[in-house]
């Protein structure tokens, strides 16, 4: 195995110059920055960012923690976080919750001990103490957001597709196209990510003039997700909707995974999709297109949020000026489903 020895050697510099084009210090001459990477290249050197955190506090280590990794949607976002992250020659590790507050903070207390760089934070809840004690972290461990768990005044950073509005659009969406009794599926008010989008489906009603009517919403307190899948939350609202004496003619759902759920039980019990009831999701996942009918869905650009970001855990760390807080918008996008 190479050393940086060896490298120094080939590119005929000091072992400090080679740390220093590893560092992506700017007071290397270009000429000389050129026949570093070379060597590099062709002796296929890695450095060790062991030794390099030992002296630096750092170690080129993001960490991205989510609720359940089994939901495409966060191995969808881990690609945006990994293709900016490596450019910077940083590494992303995956931390699964299993869907427990707890486990994340054990999580948290483990990465900071371990002098993780930055954190990239998932979670379906999070309670005020905890967020005091989040807010404490970032002061040494930069964090985002990628949730809409805090309030405006907090000061934190975050990236988030915005779904009050978006919600509220597909609501009025289903009315225009003469659908009357406009049913939703999400989880209870614990799973407080999803609460700006069934807000969203209230406005949508009032704006379309419907009463709210409490069985055509299923949002199961008493199912935790840690006894099902988010798949047979879907087909349990699905059966739910389909023994009503006069069922829902459309459905908005909080995310995909409970819509396609939703919909492969619908067709089980000869549902028709979207003659009887149509169906519509949130995250724009890629399996929305392959199920039948596809999907209609609100689209999260969701690359774009772990570009996004991994951009401003890199750009913290680095000193450099970064947006702190991004808001993308959701984006209505209709398929066979609605």
């Amino acid at each position: 195995m190479n050393t940086i020895f060896d490298v120094a050697k080939m590119a005929k510099v000091s072992k400090s110059t080679v740390s220093r084009v590893l560092n992506q210090n700017d007071a290397v001459k270009p000429e000389i920055k050129e026949k570093v990477l070379k060597a590099i290249k062709k002796l296929d050197y890695t450095p060790s960012y062991f030794a390099q955190g030992i002296r630096t506090g750092r170690t080129k280590t993001v960490a991205m923690l989510v609720p359940d990794f089994s939901n495409v949607f966060y191995s969808e976002l881990f690609r945006g976080v990994e293709s900016v992250a490596l450019k910077s020659g940083y590494m992303v590790i995956i931390c699964n919750t299993d869907r427990r507050i707890e486990e994340e903070f054990r999580y948290i207390n483990k990465l900071v001990g371990r002098k993780i760089d930055g954190i990239i934070y998932n979670t379906y809840n999070i309670s005020r103490d905890n967020i005091n004690t989040l807010m404490a972290i970032t002061a040494r461990t930069p964090i985002v957001f990628m949730d809409n768990v805090f309030k405006k005044k907090d000061n934190l950073s975050y990236v988030i597709t915005e779904g009050y509005d978006s919600t509220c659009e597909a609501v009025t969406y289903l009315f225009r196209q003469n659908r009357r009794r406009i049913g939703y599926i999400g989880m209870g008010p614990k799973i407080s990510v999803l609460e700006h989008r069934f807000r969203g489906y209230l406005k949508g009603l009032a704006n379309c003039g419907f009463p709210v009517e409490e069985v055509l919403i299923y949002r199961p307190d008493s199912v935790t997700f840690a006894e099902t899948t988010h798949l047979n939350i879907g087909a349990m609202a699905g059966a739910h909707f389909a023994s009503l004496p006069h069922p829902p003619d459309a459905i908005v759902a909080g995310f995909d995974i409970l819509a396609i759920g939703c919909m492969r039980e619908l067709k089980k019990l000869g549902v028709k999709i979207p003659e009887d009831m149509a169906v519509i999701g949130f995250d724009n996942i890629s399996f929305c297109e392959l199920v039948d009918p596809a999907l209609s869905t609100i689209g999260q650009p969701i690359a774009k949020l772990g570009e996004a970001a991994a951009q401003i855990i890199i750009d913290k760390l680095e000193g450099k000026p970064c947006q702190e807080r991004v808001v993308f918008p959701g984006e209505l996008i209709l398929r066979q489903s609605a």
